[in-house]
């Protein structure tokens, strides 16, 4: 798969290389928001695997929190608007991690449209999981030490539930 930005060519994991292909493959490439997941700040939803609780935390910048499971995964999140082309930049403005990792430190950077946002993952070499995801109004990075496959299985199932949620009936 070929990065569109930075015309970064993305580099195989022996770790987790098929990992992304088939979470995705699994998800599909819609993936509707549904009741019972877990809500974030500024309207998001994201559904939470069988025992990961959430913690909004207080940000500096921005919304931040994380994702735990006892004994396990820690995922951190920290949510920054988008801002327009006209304006000048603020310290909370989005700013892809994952397409900021150097390409010395990373094992490798894939992107994809999934559910309407634009997401970018990256595996560093101390094995770092880092997912961007964007909308046209705001951006959320997600960051865990993904020690295995399951580990990215984890967050990558986790994160790529990430919607606005969707109109209940009345």
């Amino acid at each position: 798969m070929r990065i569109a930005e930075n015309n970064v060519m993305s580099q195989p994991s022996l770790v987790c290389g098929g990992t992304i292909a088939a979470v995705v493959w699994l998800l599909g490439v819609a993936t509707p928001a549904a009741s019972g997941q877990t809500p974030l700040p500024w309207g998001l939803e994201i559904r939470l695997l069988p025992d990961y609780t959430h913690e909004q935390l207080r940000g500096e910048h921005g919304p931040t929190g994380k994702f735990t499971k006892k004994g396990g995964l820690e995922v951190h999140y920290f949510m920054g608007r988008i801002g327009r082309p006209d304006e000048a930049p603020t310290s909370g403005d989005f700013h892809s991690a994952a397409v900021r990792v150097p390409e010395p430190d990373r094992l490798w950077l894939k992107e994809q449209n999934v559910a309407g946002r634009h997401v970018h993952v990256a595996y560093t070499k101390d094995r770092r999981l880092m997912v961007s995801s964007a909308s046209t109004k705001e951006g959320v990075n997600f960051t865990a030490v993904a020690e295995s496959p399951g580990d990215v299985a984890d967050v990558l199932l986790m994160v790529l539930s990430l919607a606005e949620p969707q109109a209940r009936d009345k």
